[in-house]
């Protein structure tokens, strides 16, 4: 393989597109840049079942193989409840929804809108909840 000459943002926009592929419920990506050294990116995403989870895992895997990206490390596949995928300066984390509401990692790491490019949120204030899962974003819906 190849290596790869992709941005951190181009990692992480293949690995959103990868996940919406296999149907992944609310992909979340989280702009880590000037918060931490371990990485750019976080894209956080759910899935309904051990078996979704590792779809959705797999398609990621395939989708950034094929653009020649190396993967550091993968832990948590043969459970399948939390699946994290490190590629560097941008990580996976495929969540059981109910992994995912009892770690909220979205609010461990303040999530942020989505960041693109060199653009930066005006304010700390534009901070948003993501909904972590079925209930949440039914209860999202109907505010």
């Amino acid at each position: 393989m190849k290596p790869s000459t992709m941005t951190s943002e181009e990692k992480r926009d293949l690995i959103v597109a990868a996940a919406e592929d296999k149907k992944a419920n609310y992909i979340t990506p989280i702009d880590l840049r000037g918060q931490t050294i371990i990485t750019d990116f976080f894209v956080i995403c759910s899935g309904t079942s051990n078996i979704h989870i590792r779809s959705i895992a797999d398609g990621i895997m395939e989708a950034l193989e094929k653009a020649g990206v190396r993967q550091n490390r993968k832990e948590g596949y043969s459970e399948a409840t939390w699946i994290i995928l490190d590629y560097g300066d941008s990580i996976v984390h495929v969540m059981a929804e109910d992994e995912r509401g009892y770690y909220n990692l979205e609010k461990l790491w303040g999530a942020r809108p989505p960041v693109r490019d060199e653009e930066e949120p005006e304010d700390a204030e534009d901070a948003v909840t993501v909904p972590t899962n079925a209930a949440e974003a039914e209860d999202a819906v109907a505010a």
